[in-house]
This record gives C-alpha cells, structure tokens and sequence, in this order.
C-alpha cells in the first residue's frame, strides 16, 4: 500500500539521527526515486503531497549528498563514484587504445559518456567495456598517486591519445604534474578515490546504451531522463563545430584578437536558437478555435537556483512578441502565504520553522485564482512579499495581460502540477532550465552543473545582496535539498528542456569569484569547499567581461545587464 510505505519512509527519516551512516547512505536515494515516481504519477493530489513528503528529514538525492559523504568504514559515496568513473576510463583505454570515452557529465544517478571520435558507440562495444570494467574490479587493480616531470605526462598523454589532458597541461605549464597509475595507465590526479578498483564491488554499478553514448550508473535502479540527456548531447555537438570541447581549448583562445569574442557571441547564438526552437514548439500546439497563435495560454519555468529564470522568461517573452503571441511574465516568487497563515509557524509561532522552499508555505490557491483571472482577461493585484516581516505589502500591483496573451510564469515550484491544476494541461507548457556545460576538464572530469551554479550564485549574492562566499557556501547545502525535494523530481514533467550553459562562463567568472573565495580562510568550515572550486578556477583562464552581451543571461549574475533582473 503506497501511503503505507510513505509512513515506514517517513520514520526512517525521523529515525535519521539513529541510523548508522552507510544505511542512511541506502535509504536515501529509494527515498528519493520512490517520490520522483509518485510525484509524476496519477495518484490523487493528496498522495502525490505524501509522496513528496516521503524522506524529507533525509539529506537525499545522489547528485548533491555524495557532496556531504563522509568515510564510513571502507564505503564512502564520494569515493566510490569517483572511482568508477576513473575505471571506467581505464577500462575503456584497454579494450579501445586509440579511442576511449569521454564525458563523465552527471545525469540524475549516473554518468553520460561517448567515444573521444564522437562515433556512435554500439551494443557490442559495451558489452567489451563491461567485461573490461567487471574484469579490473574483480582484479582488485590498485592505485598509485605520485609526481611525475611535465614532459613525461605530456610524452604520455600525446601517446596515448588523450588529447584533452595533454591539451590542458600544455594551456598551464608545471614542472611536475600530481597523477593517478593504474594498470600502467596514467591520468591526472583524482582525490579521494579508493587505493584499488576491487572496493567498487561494496556498491552498484551499469552500464546501457544512451543515444549515441553510454550511461554509467550507480544505482540499480535508474530513472531514465531523455530529455536531459538530449540537451548534454546537443550542446556536446555544438561544442565539436565550434572546435572547443575541453578546458585546453578553451584556455587557447586569444585575447589579442577576436577569437574569445566570437567564441561569446556563438554561445549566445547557441541560446537565442534554443529560445526560437521553444517559441516554434509554442506555436505548434495549435488553437482549437482557430483564433489564436497557439493554444497555449501558460508557460511555466522552473529550475534550480542561479539557472538564469528571471532572464530566461524576460526573453521568451520578447520572442513570443516578435511572433505574434503577446505575453508577459510574472514571478510567483511574491506569492508566498503571510507567516500567520504558514502551517509551521501555526505550530510554535516560531519564523524559524517555516521552509520556505516548501510548497505548503506558498498559497497555491491565490495562484491558481489569479493564473485563471489573468488567461480569461481579468486584472489582478499581485501580490508583493516582504521578506523581512513575513507579510504581503499593500494591496500589490495591478497586474493584467492582453487579450489571448500568454502568460509565463517562473519560480521554484513552477513545475509542480498542483501550481497549474486549474489549468488544463494542453493549455500549459512546462520548461525545465539548468546550466548543464558540454566542456570537459579531461577525459574523466567534467566541469559540474552545480560547481557552476554554485559560482554564479556567489559573484550576484556578493554583488547584489552584499554576502560573502562563505555565506553563499554555508547556504548551499539547505539550497540544494530544497532543490532535491521540490525542483529535481518533477523535471519530467517538462515539454522542453533548456540548457542555460556558457561554455565560456567559468572564464568570465573567475575574476569576480576568485578574490571571494580566497578571503574563505582554513579556519572556516566552509574552507574545503572553497579550496576545491579555487582548483577549478585554477585551470581556466580569466576572460574580460566586456565581450559579454548586455542580454547575455550571464550578466544576471555579474551585472551590467540590459534587464531589471534584481
């Protein structure tokens, strides 16, 4: 029985402080699909909210925990995975010298890779990759870590085909690189991973087939995600016609001429093109009455935070425009209940209770009534909250749209189906946005979704609203649960997935983030984290933001923008 099983889930959770680490470590990702199912389920709405109430005391959601993962005996998260993606290199090394894959991007609970060539990587090579793989680990394959001269990895690397260290070494000359041996094969060094590939038998692991590439997971029980998939693929093509597919090549970009400069505008074309593809697909929902551009009255964008929402939507709204289809945005951000109305302040009258990630604390009634006012041509007063007291100002603003316009909302919990449920859903069109960057480190390192996320939010958080990195830092882990529980588990309900990536924003951001997150001193609980994303910056090359367009999406997070974005 379903609401059952939530209660059992629900007692684990508050047992949490019992339970010994690895079982948590267990629990929390069945926790976590168990809601992912249920929320995109048919189930009635009171069983979707118990769903997603499901585990919420946990830290769950294999993308951000293993962030959190401390040593727990022999099996450690953040270990694990780390070593199996770097077997996987190896793996693939041996059986295809001359061609291994690349990639290693984080898609939900697994890892997207292809071929270094880009061919399409067939039934038959996987199965070779997975013997490989299987053979390595039961081997138990040790790893060595040491120092090695430059000219020696850049001798080796040319060898051995892997163009993207050699690429990346040669772009910052040291004169002894730190490396990872295994097998007699070399890659630059990975920390915290496990001293040999036999500990990979303590956890899961698979590979399958994934478009043209292949998906390596570490659960078995992968909830398959196309659309994202696609949109990695996709900007991974665009990377490959643009000649730029790593950090190496990225860092060989002139600045005395126009190569970084055109490099920026062919990013910003890459978005303005998917910005149209979605006005086109808007369009294609055509209107039963015949009346209309489209039958689409709604459109709904949600994200994780610093994903570039508030832009995003300004944008599209101008698109549609240009196209027929007057719109205009709203934010529901504002549409937050009084704090005497918030269900967990009613418990204790206490501020610091209320989860404001938490759909309970937002007045989805209010937003349902005005989204319905507004598609049938009435005015409303939206609603402005005050952060500070916890109450609505004033009356709010006026607040229409024209005569069969379109209204297109943004916010956390956008995609969510009880935010639309008077909505008939032919009439919505859901937009899942994040920054999910083509640009790889090297063979096995990617630069991470949220590492860049992270970076934004910490150039407009100092910027904008005066905090330091240290703050931002010690905020990111309660983000990135709400974003685990409220945001990742309905990113299936999208009709269309927009990837709000720059492939040259790491480099634009260094200059803003780095002097912030130097002031991040040992003494800090946040310093390890620091020092870790001041190792990432280490390996670009620091951009000058003039090229950058003032209707670039990046400029919500390093100011200068053509927008009122804050």
């Amino acid at each position: 029985d379903t609401e059952s099983l939530i209660v059992r889930l629900n007692m684990k959770a508050a047992l949490r402080p019992l339970l010994r680490p690895r079982l948590t470590h267990l629990i929390a990702p069945s926790i976590l699909r168990l809601r992912m199912r249920l929320a995109n389920s048919s189930f009635s709405p009171k069983k979707r909210a118990l769903a997603l109430m499901a585990g919420a005391g946990l830290t769950v959601g294999g993308w951000w925990y293993s962030a959190e993962a401390k040593e727990t005996g022999e099996y450690d998260v953040v270990k694990h995975r780390r070593t199996l993606r770097f077997a996987l290199s190896i793996a693939s090394q041996q059986v295809f010298p001359s061609n291994p894959v690349v990639g290693g991007r984080a898609v939900g609970e697994g890892y997207l890779y292809h071929f270094a060539d880009n061919s399409e990587i067939t039934e038959e090579d996987i199965e070779k990759i997975r013997g490989k793989l299987a053979s390595l680990i039961d081997a138990k394959a040790p790893l060595t870590e040491s120092k090695i001269p430059w000219v020696e990895a850049k001798t080796y690397f040319q060898q051995a085909g892997l163009t993207m260290s050699e690429k990346l070494i040669d772009s910052r000359v040291e004169e002894e690189l730190a490396v990872t041996t295994c097998n007699g094969h070399v890659r630059l060094k990975i920390p915290k991973m496990y001293s040999d590939l036999g500990k990979l038998s303590m956890g899961k692991w698979k590979i399958e087939k994934a478009g043209r590439g292949i998906l390596l997971t570490y659960t078995s029980d992968y909830i398959p995600q196309p659309a994202i998939i696609g949109s990695i693929q996709g900007k991974e093509q665009w990377g490959v016609h643009n000649g730029i597919k790593c950090v190496g090549e990225l860092n060989s970009l002139e600045a005395n001429n126009r190569d970084r400069k055109n490099f920026i505008l062919a990013a910003e074309f890459m978005q303005e093109a998917g910005i149209v593809d979605i006005v086109r697909n808007i369009m294609s929902k055509e209107d039963k009455e015949g009346k209309l551009r489209s039958n689409i009255r709604v459109v709904c964008i949600a994200g994780p935070t610093s994903s570039g929402k508030t832009t995003f939507a300004t944008k599209l709204t101008q698109q549609l425009i240009n196209n027929g289809m007057p719109a205009c945005p709203l934010t529901v951000d504002h549409y937050y209940l009084p704090l005497n109305r918030q269900p967990k302040y009613q418990i204790r009258n206490q501020r610091s209770d209320v989860d404001y990630d938490h759909i309970e604390s937002m007045d989805i009634n209010l937003v349902n009534d005005h989204i319905m006012s507004l598609i049938n041509g009435e005015e409303i007063r939206a609603p402005k909250y005050n952060m500070k007291t916890g109450y609505r100002d004033g009356e709010g603003r006026p607040f229409s749209i024209p005569k069969g316009g379109i209204l297109v909302i943004e916010g956390i919990h956008a995609l969510n189906p009880n935010y639309t449920s008077s909505i008939p859903r032919d009439k919505v069109f859901k937009i899942f946005l994040s920054p999910i960057t083509a640009i790889s480190v090297d063979e096995v390192n990617t630069i991470k979704s949220t590492d860049s996320r992270l970076l934004r939010r910490m150039s407009r958080d100092y910027m904008f609203r005066g905090n330091s990195a240290s703050r931002t830092l010690a905020m990111w882990h309660n983000v990135r649960k709400g974003e685990g529980t409220w945001i990742f588990p309905f990113q299936n309900e999208a009709d269309y997935v927009m990837n709000s990536a720059h492939e040259y924003e790491l480099c634009v951001l260094k200059p803003f983030v780095e002097p912030l997150l130097k002031g991040v001193n040992p003494s800090d609980p946040n310093f390890g984290k620091a020092r870790e994303l001041l190792g990432l910056l280490d390996r670009v090359h620091s951009w000058n933001e003039r090229f950058v367009p003032s209707t670039s999406l990046l400029r919500e997070f390093i100011g200068s923008g053509a927008f009122d974005e804050h």
